[in-house]
Formats: structure tokens, C-alpha cells, sequence
């Protein structure tokens, strides 16, 4: 890693993960706050008059328990799809427009390796997600400790969230790849971000109808079980754990492929 680097971007990244994490954070003081039984009768009324509509959302279950209504209201998308948002901002930010830009030819020009280098910005927008999932946990925890004492057990939401972060370390693993693979600016920019959302929106199309409940399965997404984790099923950690993994290795694919890229600068 080069260091230097590493904080220069750093700092350069904190204001985007700062606005994210402070949207994510009303959102999830909110979320806690409407665990109240009497909302959660509204709740279940207006999810019996639209049951596709919360379905598609990952909200078909409240849930009898904070964490159950937490992971239905806030994992099931807000969380998946604010953190791929940002993921693919950082990618372009770190990596796209470097090279749109012609910026990348100073840093080839450092006497570092390639490896280092896309080593180092790959390692901010990692640092970036861990940064935004540790706030997230401390607020979702602060909250639920203020408006119900006990509620909610520490280790239980720990377990979660890096079920959670390893689904992030997925898409971010795609984003990142195709940030450093494709030569095309815009495909570099879109492409990952692109598959992503095809991803999110199979998985929120087989919540709309029984007829296309098969399309659940056909996404990686059908590996994210936060509360299976939570329980120690074998699935569901398995799950987690490919999420994982295939981050990491499409992150070592992209960076390999940006090692022996040919740069017009």
C-alpha cells in the first residue's frame, strides 16, 4: 500500500460516505422508531393492501422482534442499495476518472508498482464500507437502546452486519472490476453498477407474484440471509462466506487487469 495515497484519497472520500451514512442513519433512527406496536398495526394494514409493492421492497414479513423488523424495513433494500450507490461512486472516483482525467499518469510515474497503487485505492473504498457499516451499527444500536432498553442484543446485529458487509464486498467486487478491466470509459463507469441493479431488480421482481418467486434464486443475492446468520444456520453462513470470497476475488481479478492495462496518457 502506499500511504501518502491512501490518505490523500481517504480524505477526498470522506464527504460522499459522510452524506450516505447520514442519510442511512435518519433512515435507520426511523426504521427503530416504528417497531412501535401501535405503527405496526398501520404497518401491517397497508402491507395487506399492497403485499407486492412491500414485497418487492423486502419488507413481506415485520417480523415479531426488533431485529426481524429491522432486517425486513432496512437489509432488505435501503441497505443494499445505498451502499452499491456509493460503491460505484467511489469506483469512478478512485479509479474512472483517474484515467478519464489522465491523472493516472502521475501516479504510474511514482516509483511504486502497479499492484501497490490499485492496492491502495481499492483499500479506501474498502475502508469507506467498514467506516459506513460501523456507523450504521453504533446508530442503529444507540437507537434501539434509547427507545427499547434491551431490545436488541449487540452480538446479534454484529452478526448481521458483516453478513451484511460481505454482501457490500460483493458488489463492490464487481464495480471495482469493471472499473479496472474495460478499456471504454463508460462501460468502465456503468457496467458494474449496471449488473448490480439487474441483481436488485430480479431480486424485487420475484417478490411481486408467486409466478416469478423463482427469480429469487437465480441471483447471488439469494446467498444474503442476515437472519440465518443470526441463528448459525450452515446456509446462510455459507452464503456469506461465497459473498465474501467472491468479492475479494473479483477485487483481485480488477487489479490484476489493471497491472496489465495499456494506458493512452
Amino acid at each position: 500500500m502506499v500511504w501518502p495515497l491512501f490518505k490523500h484519497e481517504l480524505r477526498s472520500c470522506a464527504a460522499p460516505v459522510a452524506v450516505v451514512a447520514c442519510v442511512l442513519a435518519l433512515y435507520a433512527g426511523a426504521v427503530v422508531g416504528m417497531f412501535d406496536p401501535e405503527l405496526g398495526e398501520s404497518l401491517e394494514t397497508m402491507r395487506g393492501a399492497m403485499p407486492e409493492l412491500f414485497a418487492a421492497f423486502g419488507m413481506a414479513d415485520q417480523g415479531s422482534t426488533l431485529l426481524e423488523f429491522l432486517v425486513s424495513y432496512l437489509y432488505g433494500f435501503l441497505l443494499v442499495v445505498f451502499p452499491l450507490a456509493l460503491a460505484a461512486m467511489l469506483t469512478d472516483r478512485l479509479m474512472v476518472r483517474r484515467i478519464e482525467q489522465g491523472s493516472i499518469s502521475y501516479l504510474l510515474a511514482q516509483p511504486v508498482g502497479r499492484a501497490r497503487l490499485a492496492t491502495s485505492q481499492l483499500l479506501v473504498m474498502t475502508s469507506c464500507l467498514i467506516a459506513l457499516m460501523a456507523v450504521m451499527g453504533a446508530v442503529e444500536y444507540a437507537c434501539a437502546e434509547a427507545l427499547f432498553p434491551g431490545e436488541l442484543a449487540a452480538a446479534d446485529l454484529l452478526a448481521i452486519n458483516v453478513s451484511t458487509l460481505c454482501l457490500w464486498s460483493f458488489l463492490a467486487g464487481i464495480c471495482w472490476l469493471s472499473a479496472c478491466a474495460l478499456p471504454g470509459t463508460a462501460a468502465a463507469r456503468w457496467a458494474g453498477a449496471a449488473i448490480c441493479i439487474a441483481f436488485v431488480l430480479t431480486e424485487m421482481a420475484s417478490g411481486v407474484g408467486e409466478g416469478l418467486a423463482w427469480l429469487g434464486d437465480v441471483t447471488p443475492l439469494a446467498l444474503f440471509d442476515p437472519l440465518g446468520v443470526v441463528s448459525g444456520e450452515a446456509g446462510a453462513l455459507a452464503g456469506s462466506t461465497i459473498l465474501a470470497l467472491a468479492g475479494i476475488a473479483l477485487a483481485s481479478v480488477g487489479t490484476a487487469a489493471f497491472c496489465r492495462r495499456d494506458f493512452s496518457v
